[in-house]
């Protein structure tokens, strides 16, 4: 049944130290009466992390730019207010409204970050715990990278630094190259893998329970870590210098990182009712997402199981989703480009309602798909097509476990869901393998397309692949909105907070219009 939608609440809780004794009229007496208890000027680093790790999921990885993203990739169609407009191009891709809240998660993740890395460097308060050190450089690595992903050239040296006192060090900091930024991505992961390395052995202890991602397991960060690596490098291949060495490179990473699905970079915290999954608050505070007409024809022209249970149909009293056939979906899914806006009305992806669906801020699938592409492009065809078999399972089984999520909270009659490994392969010996031996690359690309689509915050990759197969001439992957031959958007248009206070933004933003004209760095633009 349909519930109301409860916003989630951090998983932190911050402990203050109180005073035992006051001395009556004292000074100290008043300043205490004016403390906010619930809000401590000093916190030991692993409990910055907590919030920082749930930050970086439900609202950098998961938030607006996942929802946007899916949107512009057709993973969802866009049918009522913010996400129509942003299918018909209308106001949404260019304004700098639109992104600010994932902007300004971003900005204080960072701001958090760097003062967590400080407190366990040398010289810092809490030095010689390095594994905190080196998750925080993970988590400060994959928020630069989402931030210069979608944004292009951005303020960060000047972020986040503090005075003594806690106010900014920089009112107006500086925007810097995506080409500088980069390389700062990848020589915080290598410090972060060199300190995971060791030990916390600083008085305030070990980050144990406090990691929500690994319990502080440093031998997964380290893979965690290592896949990060792959999947930056693996974005640069346009501007790349030696795209054959650096391919070779990615397979190296790969074969650190993670060897099955257990060890996946995900947050697998949701309860689905006081925290819970964003795509599902968005969709269950909104219903502005309706079926992509474009998603459901693939999966018919490319006979995919995925497509039969992943669609329903609210009910007349608007209080059950009804499977309906993949056929149906089809025929009466969301146009792209060219939708009425409308609620209750066109079908929908269950996915939308997967309450208590992991966030993945790397999944398993993701890293064989980038060594199916580093295989293919390599010309190792046949150890690619073993691969990119094997990377179907995991795709597959993650979809399956969000639409029975779903169904299990908001269907009538729950669809027969079968993404099973024997499903899986036989998809693939059936249908994929085929395609894959006519064009080994656009198959590789499209099937890592599709396993995107879901609940997991994943459209946000998805939508960085768009871009960098655009700027390598790779149309593997066919967008029908109508709109995108002249405003497929490029990049996310800067936040709000900073086109208003810091006059670099500002002039950097103009009027948004870039957002359609100018590729980021790593697709070939200028900025």
């Amino acid at each position: 049944m349909k519930q109301q939608f409860f916003s989630l609440k951090y998983l932190v809780a911050f402990v203050a130290v109180l005073c035992t004794t006051l001395v009556s009229c004292s000074k100290d007496a008043l300043d205490e009466v004016n403390r906010d208890r619930n809000n401590a000027s000093d916190v030991q680093a692993k409990f910055i992390l907590t919030d920082a790790i749930t930050a970086t999921a439900f609202s950098v990885v998961g938030g607006d730019i996942a929802l946007y993203s899916s949107v512009y990739v057709e993973h969802e169609a866009g049918v009522h207010n913010q996400t129509y407009n942003a299918e018909i191009r209308s106001g949404e891709p260019t304004l700098a409204t639109t992104n600010n809240n994932s902007w300004e998660a971003i900005y204080e993740n960072i701001k958090k970050l760097k003062i967590a890395i400080s407190k366990t460097s040398e010289g810092g308060a809490e030095a010689g715990n390095d594994v905190t050190n080196g998750i925080a450089k993970v988590l400060l690595a994959y928020n630069l990278g989402v931030l210069t992903d979608f944004f292009g050239d951005v303020p960060y040296s000047e972020t986040g630094i503090l005075t003594p006192n806690g106010s900014p060090m920089y009112l107006q900091p500086k925007i810097e190259k995506q080409s500088e930024l980069y390389p700062q991505i990848q020589t915080l992961l290598d410090e972060a893998i060199t300190n995971l390395a060791k030990t916390d052995a600083a008085g305030s202890g070990p980050i144990g329970a406090q990691d929500l991602i690994y319990g502080g397991s440093k031998d997964k960060w380290i893979k965690a870590a290592y896949g990060l690596k792959a999947r930056y490098l693996m974005h640069t291949l346009k501007v790349s210098t030696n795209m054959n060495a650096d391919l070779v490179s990615i397979l190296s990473y790969i074969q650190k990182s993670f060897s099955e699905v257990g060890e996946e970079m995900k947050f697998n915290k949701y309860d689905g009712t006081k925290n819970i999954n964003p795509l599902f608050g968005y969709s269950n505070a909104r219903d502005g997402l309706g079926a992509s007409k474009s998603l459901a024809g693939k999966f018919i022209a490319l006979e995919d199981p995925r497509g039969n249970p992943a669609f329903g149909k609210w009910n007349a009293k608007l209080t059950a989703v009804n499977t309906i056939p993949l056929t149906t979906a089809y025929a009466q899914a969301a146009p792209n480009g060219e939708p009425i806006q409308q609620q209750y009305v066109y079908p929908i992806s269950y996915v939308n309602y997967a309450n208590k669906a992991a966030t993945m801020l790397l999944s398993y699938h993701e890293l064989l798909f980038l060594k199916a592409e580093a295989l293919t492009r390599l010309n190792k065809i046949a150890e690619a097509k073993e691969v990119l078999k094997e990377a179907l399972v995991p795709a597959f089984a993650n979809l399956q476990k969000s639409i029975e999520i779903a169904a299990d909270y908001v269907a009538d009659v729950a669809p027969s869901v079968d993404l099973s490994k024997e499903v899986a392969h036989r998809y693939f010996d059936n249908s994929v393998a085929a395609r894959f031996n006519a064009a080994p690359l656009k198959e590789v690309m499209l099937q890592k397309y599709l396993a995107f689509y879901g609940a997991s915050g994943e459209s946000t990759e998805a939508f960085n692949d768009i871009r960098r197969m655009k700027a390598l001439k790779e149309n593997f992957v066919t967008l029908e909105n109508p709109l995108n031959s002249s405003k497929f958007p490029l990049r996310l248009p800067y936040g709000n907070s900073d086109v208003t206070a810091n006059v670099a933004v500002k002039q950097a933003y103009g009027d948004g219009a870039y957002v359609y004209t100018e590729n980021v760095w790593w697709a070939g633009g200028a900025r």
